[in-house]
């Protein structure tokens, strides 16, 4: 599957200038996509179509107004996001806290501050007094991965591993991983797994150091954003 993600990744960086309309649509897309995903692993159901009309500010009845306010911090944070990209800074703990705050609003620290048993995927983390040092290690050991697929596998790996964030890992975990795509000029994928999925795959690749279901499942989620940007590249140029 890494080398379909390669091959399909060098098809989409060989086509040629796109119309603006096609751009934008990517540049939205994207985001849709990173919405989509972050609210699944959050236990939150809701269509891909429902997330276009609330950025697109839409009134939905049957929506909660929270939903509403966190669709529209974390678009906030995707272009805080895109600005980093463009100024080339390298991902740090500092940008991972800053949009954790801005994201979540937590009323407490942003690091957790207890030892408690992970029981969803079925792990004790490390001692919160170790968090800063790790987190600051598996990000300055990032910045010589190269691949931006393999860099935004690892990161999620890692920091759910470190589980900085508390219940709030996995998102966090999956805005930095995003980030490294966005780096790489790769299309920000949704993962076609549901929130107990997700959790068992990184159990294996926490508990069982079997990463193979997880990464699989990574890079064909990004083969299938290729193929569908392909596809609407091509159809933009006729």
């Amino acid at each position: 599957m890494k080398d379909l993600f390669q091959e399909k990744f060098k098809e989409y960086r060989t086509l040629g200038p796109v119309v603006p309309e096609a751009r934008k649509w990517l540049e939205d897309s994207n985001l849709w996509m990173l919405l989509y995903t972050v609210l699944c692993q959050r236990g939150v159901r809701i269509e891909k179509k429902t997330l276009v009309n609330i950025l697109s500010g839409q009134i939905l009845e049957n929506v909660n107004i929270d939903l509403y306010g966190f669709c529209f911090r974390l678009r906030d944070v995707y272009r805080d996001m895109i600005s980093c990209v463009e100024m080339q800074a390298t991902l740090n703990t500092r940008m991972l806290d800053g949009w954790y705050q801005d994201l979540l609003e937590p009323d407490g620290p942003v690091h957790r501050k207890d030892n408690a048993v992970v029981y969803d995927i079925g792990f004790i983390p490390c001692h919160f007094n170790e968090i800063s040092e790790r987190m600051d290690r598996l990000l300055k050991a990032m910045d010589t991965v190269q691949d931006g697929a393999l860099k935004a596998a690892e990161l999620q790996m890692g920091i759910i591993n470190i589980y900085a964030y508390g219940q709030d890992s996995i998102t966090m975990a999956l805005l930095a991983a995003a980030y490294a795509l966005l780096e790489a000029g790769i299309p920000l994928p949704s993962y076609p797994v549901s929130e107990d999925e997700y959790r068992r795959l990184m159990s294996s690749c926490i508990n069982d150091g079997n990463e193979e279901p997880f990464c699989s499942m990574h890079y064909r989620s990004l083969v299938n954003r290729l193929e569908t940007v392909i596809q609407v590249y091509r159809e933009a140029e006729e």
